[in-house]
């Protein structure tokens, strides 16, 4: 992840020490390394956090506002349920209405891009030329190109078979390899990389999508312990066309 990207996360991020730490709060953490700047930002705003917190933790309300506060709530009159009130049919209405929201929200909205992968795509796009070489052979044939220069797993998604590739190399990312391909007719490249050391899981064969930033967007599937990440510049639109394309 970008310095960039990850102050957009932390400056929204308050530190809880009995809270879960979110896949996306972990991935802006890691990048903190990258930023001296922002790690000390980080860390003085950790800081002021935990003073408030530590000023607040044993604040107490004084007797005469919460004697205040219960005559007040004493003097609000008595009301008996009617069914037939309209400021419960309404309230009733509304929380009808909030339920099925949620469940729509929750049950429609598309899983998570897992944020390991964007961060896997960031550095592809940012992948110097050197790291390239050119790549004569078929597609269906880089699993064999890749074999040679020590990289084992590397499959062709099958929309991406027949498809002519001019470059690929290999690219260390955190301390592991990924398998880069470029398929210039398309604007895409597609990165192959083992799961397990970013502890991505995803059900095999899913694809999930997202838009990376303005010029590209990318997908990301997983099959056999193996994840195929696909960067097309373009829109969401784009890319839906490249993984639904046949072969030629």
């Amino acid at each position: 992840m970008k310095p960039a990207t990850a102050r957009s996360i932390l400056t929204c991020h308050v530190e809880d020490p009995n809270g879960d730490i979110s896949p996306m709060m972990k991935s802006a953490l890691r990048a903190l390394e990258k930023s001296p700047e922002l790690k000390a930002n980080y860390v003085k705003q950790s800081l002021i956090d935990s003073n408030l917190r530590a000023a607040f933790k044993d604040a107490s309300v004084p007797d005469d506002a919460l004697a205040s506060f219960a005559s007040q709530v004493d003097a609000i009159p008595t009301r008996h349920f009617n069914p037939r009130d309209p400021a419960i049919i309404a309230v009733m209405i509304g929380f009808v209405l909030l339920v099925l929201v949620l469940t729509w929200d929750f049950l429609g909205r598309p899983a998570s891009f897992p944020p390991d992968g964007l961060e896997v795509a960031e550095a592809t796009l940012d992948a110097d030329e050197s790291t390239f070489q050119p790549a004569t052979v078929p597609a269906e044939e880089l699993e064999d190109w890749f074999v040679l220069k020590g990289f084992d797993g590397f499959r062709t998604p099958s929309f991406l078979l027949e498809k002519k590739a001019n470059s690929a190399g290999l690219l260390e990312f955190e301390k592991q390899l990924l398998a880069i391909v470029r398929f210039p007719s398309l604007n895409a490249q597609l990165v192959v990389f083992n799961a397990a050391p970013l502890d991505i899981t995803m059900p095999d064969g899913e694809w999930r999508t997202a838009q990376l930033n303005q010029r590209f967007s990318v997908a990301l599937s997983q099959e056999k312990g193996m994840c195929f990440l696909v960067i097309v510049e373009g829109s969401e639109t784009d890319l839906t066309r490249v993984l639904n394309s046949k072969r030629n």
